[in-house]
């Protein structure tokens, strides 16, 4: 057992799915940690659901999760394109030549049961470092360390502070102040930096049809996706705002009821229709739909991953896996930076220069994030008909077989293929298909480390 780097210890704040993904690339790169969730409950069940891809799969394998993970995911396998009065227009076949080029389809997995599983395969000293109930009201900076601070009244010291508290990250909120209180000249994000054009009414219900779908339906200004597992079908509503706002929206259960009104009719599958699912649903939210992705990443010793600094809508499921693959690029760079230190802890320039090269490396062409944040919005837009032209793309230029062949061959499989994993976490590749990873993974890491529970 490699001897813990105990001496730099990282606060992550946000105990959600990729909060969790960073305390287990921590704990396997021997870094000591702790994760500040606000939520009473680390698992916190809210209907929703995500799709997980090939590229994140792999690295879900080195976590350590994957054999029990996948039995609880749905690999999709079918998809349809219907019309609101449940015209067929298209019959895809992207899931299947996914697995064909990457070893697996998309999963869609239900997100409590993802961060279920990701919390408790966490060995039983790391799980001990996640603590819920702490809400950040506060952070401070000195050279050596970050303070946080919880509205309970307590208090953690650690030498960097991870924000991973999603889309309304108040670790970026604080980061903010803090750059700002320094230099009230200098530029910087605004306080709400990513705009939304649609709104989001998700939910679960007992599944009414067989495992695997992922279907989509097109109408003007609405539409939906839909996946189903065994147990559990999932929709996506979509509805186009009046304007693009940037404002947080706080939606009320009278609210829900309104917008779920709107698509009672709407087919999901070629027999069932949200109004036959809706009286059973086990979970909904509603939301705006955020995309962006902010200028600013870092602040000495303050760094964000995932909806903290990039937003995407979700409409190709891309969301988690950016936010995993943020993880794996930040804890890569950090623990070579870390094992360069004298001392093994670096001085706040050097962890600065660490955080520019893992944002510079997301947002470089090596990467997808910019990419995947354009696509996820042009797609949404073709499904709502944003205009004309997405109209057209939609209905008709997009239908060809061969066009879907050639899209996937040229724009997706290309971009999931850069997807990285931990350098320093050894293991057999999980995911084998036609084309091959441009990281592959490591038989010998550099260095190997052994968990226990």
């Amino acid at each position: 057992m490699k001897e813990e780097i105990k001496a730099f210890k990282v606060i992550i704040v946000g105990g959600g799915p990729v909060g969790l993904a960073a305390a287990h690339a921590l704990h396997l790169a021997g870094i000591d940690f702790l994760v500040l969730e606000r939520r009473i409950s680390v698992v916190e069940d809210k209907g929703a659901s995500l799709i997980v891809h090939p590229h994140t799969l792999r690295v879900l394998h080195q976590f350590g999760v994957l054999e029990e993970l996948l039995p609880k995911g749905a690999e999709l396998h079918h998809h349809l394109s219907f019309t609101v009065d449940g015209q067929v227009f298209r019959e895809g076949t992207q899931y299947t030549q996914i697995r064909h080029n990457h070893g697996y389809g998309p999963v869609a997995f239900h997100r409590a049961e993802l961060i279920e599983v990701l919390y408790k395969r966490l060995p039983t000293a790391a799980r001990e470092k996640v603590l819920t109930g702490k809400k950040i009201v506060d952070m401070s900076m000195s050279p050596d360390q970050v303070t946080a601070i919880c509205e309970d009244g307590t208090v953690f010291e650690g030498s960097i502070l991870i924000g991973a508290d999603g889309v309304h990250s108040k670790t970026r909120q604080l980061m903010r102040t803090l750059a700002l209180e320094a230099d009230p000249q200098r530029s910087w994000d605004s306080e709400t930096p990513y705009k939304a054009t649609y709104q989001l009414l998700y939910g679960s219900f007992p599944s009414p049809s067989v495992s695997g779908f992922g279907y989509d339906i097109q109408s003007k200004d609405k539409a939906i996706m839909y996946f189903s597992s065994p147990d559990r079908g999932w929709f996506f509503l979509y509805k186009k705002l009046p304007k693009p706002t940037k404002e947080r929206a706080f939606y009320t259960d009278k609210d829900v009821e309104s917008v779920a009104e709107e698509f009672l009719d709407f087919p999901l599958t070629r027999t069932v229709s949200v109004r036959d699912v809706w009286p059973r649903m086990l979970g909904a939210g509603l939301t705006n739909l955020d995309e962006g992705i902010v200028q600013y990443w870092s602040l000495g010793r303050i760094v964000l991953v995932g909806d903290a600094c990039h937003k995407m809508t979700t409409h190709l499921g891309l969301g988690f896996n950016n936010g995993v693959q943020d993880v794996v690029v930040l804890c890569n760079n950090l623990r070579a930076t870390i094992n360069a230190s004298p001392e093994r802890y670096p001085d706040v320039d050097i962890l600065a220069d660490t955080f520019e090269n893992y944002k510079a490396i997301r947002l470089s062409s090596a990467f997808s994030l910019k990419g995947d944040v354009w696509k996820s919005g042009f797609e949404t837009r073709m499904h709502t008909w944003h205009n004309r032209w997405y109209y057209f793309l939609s209905r008709y230029l997009c239908i060809p077989h061969w066009l879907e062949v050639l899209v996937m061959q040229y724009v997706m499989t290309p971009e999931f293929r850069k997807g990285q994993v931990l350098n320093y976490v050894s293991g057999e590749e999980p995911m084998k298909g036609l084309v091959s990873w441009l990281f592959p993974m490591q038989s010998q890491a550099s260095e190997i480390v052994e968990t226990s529970s």
